[in-house]
């Protein structure tokens, strides 16, 4: 019982021992990356020093460019549009949100502010909610462009109502045509986006996100995979 209850007793204290030494210790990528490439060359074919260095310090500019523009239109919707609804297709490579058409038309401006004042309608209270939709659409941080789809919903069908109401649609369409203006007077082009009218819940407008894939009329195998435009 004695050798046992020594040798439990060193144990104990190298045990402690450790303790306060790793409590003591710093750590330094400096120092640790050679350890860490002495590892990956006893153990693995590939070495690590050859990749990107894992990151021990958040900073803004990568928090900021978290996700694809997927991602980021729908936090920026979430942050600044309320009662929307958004869903996904299976390989989140589609995006659907639908929303109250007043509150789209306070984030992009009234559709009537474009043609009067398309300058006032900029400076409203969706300036920044509009600049910053139409950067991420454009891919400046993510490197990959988005288009985005906008119909405007009606009771019916569309092409039914203009039968037996040609001015309604006509005002529907105007109005749909004036969101088209704004978000490219804020500088989306024109190939980034386009705008009709859906049989849908009234009152609401649909927005589909989807990746813009460059019409190419001669085909990939004749210019190699550049796009068509």
């Amino acid at each position: 019982m004695a050798n046992q209850f020594l040798a439990l007793s060193l144990f104990i204290m190298l045990l402690s021992f450790f303790i306060v030494i790793n409590a003591l210790s710093n750590f330094e990528e400096v120092k640790a990356r050679p350890v860490l490439n002495s590892i990956s060359l006893a153990f693995s074919s590939k070495n690590i020093a050859d990749e990107t260095a894992p990151s021990f310090e958040e900073t803004n500019e990568q928090h900021f460019n978290d996700g694809d523009a997927i991602d980021q239109v729908e936090a920026l919707f979430k942050a600044q549009i309320t009662g929307h609804k958004v869903t996904k297709n299976s390989l989140g490579t589609v995006m659907h949100i639908r929303l109250p058409l007043r509150s789209f038309e306070r984030g992009v401006g009234a559709a009537n502010e474009v043609g009067k004042n398309p300058e006032k309608a900029r400076r409203g209270a969706g300036g920044f909610f509009l600049t910053t939709l139409v950067s991420l659409l454009q891919a400046r941080n993510t490197g990959i462009p988005y288009r985005m789809e906008m119909l405007l919903n009606m009771p019916r069908n569309p092409a039914q109502a203009y039968n037996k109401n040609p001015k309604l649609v006509n005002e529907a369409l105007q109005k749909v045509s004036g969101y088209a203006e704004q978000l490219e007077a804020a500088g989306l082009p024109r190939k980034l986006m386009s705008a009709g009218l859906s049989e849908g819940k009234d009152g609401y407008i649909d927005l589909y996100f989807r990746r813009y894939v460059a019409f190419n009329p001669l085909g990939d195998e004749n210019n190699n995979g550049e796009s068509g435009e």
